[in-house]
Parts: C-alpha cells; structure tokens; sequence
C-alpha cells in the first residue's frame, strides 16, 4: 500500500561547530538544537507534504507535491503514482502520523515518524469508496526537509525495515 516515501538510505553527517584556541579569536558556537516555534515550523511543513501526498495519490497527479519536494522526492512520487496507475487504482492516504524532530539547524531537519496506515485503494474515477479497511500496519520513516528560500522542503526520506 502506498503510504510513505522511500528514498536514498545515505545519510551526510552534520557538521559540528568546534572552538578556537586562540585567544584572539570568538570561539564558533554550537548550532542549537531546534527551538519548539522551529520544530513546530518543521513538523507543519512535514503534515504538509503528506497532505499533498495524500492527494498526490488520490488524483494521481504528482505535480501537487512539487512545491513542497526536492527533485529526488518528487521523482519518487511519480513512481508511486505511476505504479497506481498501472494498477488501474488510486490510493485515499490514511495515516495516524507521531512525528518527532530529532535533528534541526536553520536549514535542515530529520524528522522520524512511527505511521498507522489505514491508507486503502479506490477507483481512480469516482475516487470510491469513501472509507474502507486499512492494515492498520505500522511504518517508521525518517523524513529530511531543507529550508529552500525560505520554505521547509522534503528533500528525500527512508523507511525502516
């Protein structure tokens, strides 16, 4: 069932700021850890990507996600559009989302979020049923979102297996 991206499994490592020890010099302060305004701000752009996900997949149209996804997460949407579409189904996403910022600097976050998918397939064309039976599965998936003129994007994400 459709219902979460996966992307590379690759990870770059954060950079850390370290201190000088000359004394002439201002020691470079660590990054702080992500404020609750800054994880509100990344866990809305995160809801917010899904909720076009969402009907990425419903409407099988892809190009809904494409402000709100880098180039890469956005090919993976097509991917999973297209395999409905092969299938001769849409999908209505259903999920119960617990998203937690674990990693945030002024232009990135992680975001790990442990998913129950209820998401079901519905006819492409009349977008029916309205409700139906999900798995009920559980998916755990890291999300990693940067700040691109100014927006919160979803640049590419993993699911553990």
């Amino acid at each position: 069932m459709i219902a979460g991206a996966c992307g590379g499994d690759d990870t770059d490592p954060t950079p850390t700021a370290t201190a000088t020890s000359n004394p002439s010099q201002t020691p470079t302060a660590p990054q702080p850890t992500a404020t609750p305004d800054a994880e509100a701000e990344v866990i809305a752009a995160y809801l917010r990507y899904w909720d076009l996900y969402a009907e990425a997949v419903l409407h099988l149209d892809a190009t809904l996600v494409a402000d709100v996804a880098s180039d890469e997460e956005l090919q993976r949407v097509r991917d999973d559009v297209e395999m409905l579409r092969s299938q001769g189904v849409a999908a209505r996403v259903v999920l119960e989302h617990n998203p937690v910022v674990i990693e945030a600097s002024a232009t990135s976050a992680t975001v790990l979020d442990e998913i129950t998918n209820n998401s079901f397939y519905v006819d492409p064309e009349t977008l029916e049923p309205q409700e139906g039976e999900g798995s009920g599965e559980t998916l755990t998936d890291t999300f990693f979102l940067e700040k691109v003129d100014g927006q919160w994007i979803v640049v590419r994400s993993v699911r553990q297996e």
